[in-house]
């Protein structure tokens, strides 16, 4: 069964949104995050969303994926930049802990 069209669109609009809003939460909170744009895009395409198509078939699990990245970010993506939930950081934190490293802290020492 193909993959609706409202799905189709959605699903790379919600990976997208997510991967910028993590990008930024890691800028606030002075981590490095060790991947570029498209890198963690492709990590949660393969990751996140290949896990609920293995887990549930082609099409439930782009309902689900696609449900699941919506729930990571903050419901007003298309009006304002991107922002994490909650449960956003944590799968995102999870997704990318190998990627991750506190950023220098330059200290002068008198």
């Amino acid at each position: 069964m193909p993959i609706s069209g409202k799905r189709q669109l959605s699903w790379p609009v919600y990976r997208r949104a997510v991967a910028c809003a993590y990008q930024t939460t890691c800028e606030q909170y002075g981590i490095q995050l060790a991947l570029s744009l498209d890198a963690l895009e492709a990590k949660i395409a393969n990751e996140v969303e290949a896990f609920h198509v293995e887990e549930y078939g082609l099409e439930m699990g782009v309902e689900v994926a696609c449900a699941m990245l919506g729930d990571m970010v903050t419901p007003d993506i298309l009006e304002t930049p991107p922002r994490l939930t909650t449960f956003g950081e944590w799968v995102m934190d999870d997704v990318c802990r190998h990627h991750l490293k506190p950023a220098g802290i330059k200290a002068t020492i008198h």
